[in-house]
């Protein structure tokens, strides 16, 4: 008969394994990669083909459905704002709410690792990589951004940047994945800088 010790030892070491949340590697995976390939190939195009149904009118902006959705994601939009200097579209994916900080600070390190990982082929064959820089998330703060520029020299991406933010609203922890181009500040309303 086997001992009740280890045999009690053995299955504490099996829940624990277990329960240990998946690394960001274990997570990585094609549909993820496919999904962000399928957002960045549309961005020159200002979201054009993975626009859907409006779903919010607003004052000055318009969201609608995206077509494409992350792998997790709670929804996912394209958004538009009417702007004569600024016509582009935004892309956002809610990806994550609780209570609890904990949890969605590791979904917010998990999705950093997952986007820093991503390796997304374009149409004509070229390759791009997200590069960004973990921005340590701590619950005395509101919110927390890692921002991730696509590795290329196409002219068309240079303002783009995918954001992947941890911020507390209304009781409740929320990471959204962001992909913008955002002009700079002086170049839409050069009299604000004077």
């Amino acid at each position: 008969m086997k001992n009740p010790t280890s045999l009690l030892v053995a299955l504490l070491a099996t829940a624990l394994v277990q329960a240990q949340p998946k690394t960001a590697e274990k997570t990585i995976t094609p549909a993820f990669t496919k999904a962000v390939e399928t957002i960045l190939g549309d961005f020159p195009h200002n979201y054009k083909h993975i626009t859907g149904d409006l779903v919010l009118a607003q004052g000055e902006w318009e969201h609608y459905a995206s077509t494409i959705t992350l792998p997790g994601a709670i929804s996912c939009i394209v958004g538009r704002y009417h702007s004569v200097l600024d016509t582009t579209a935004s892309w956002q994916a809610l990806m994550f709410s609780s209570e609890e900080f904990n949890e969605a600070a590791t979904v917010y390190k998990q999705l950093f690792h997952q986007l820093n990982a991503c390796k997304v082929k374009m149409v004509d064959g070229s390759v791009y990589y997200l590069d960004g820089k973990l921005e340590t998330a701590t619950e005395a703060m509101d919110f927390v951004t890692s921002t991730f520029k696509v590795k290329t020299g196409d002219e068309r991406y240079r303002l783009f940047k995918v954001e992947l933010e941890l911020l507390y609203q209304l009781n409740e922890w929320v990471v959204n994945i962001n992909m913008v181009s955002k002009k700079n500040d002086k170049d839409m309303r050069p009299d604000w800088m004077e």
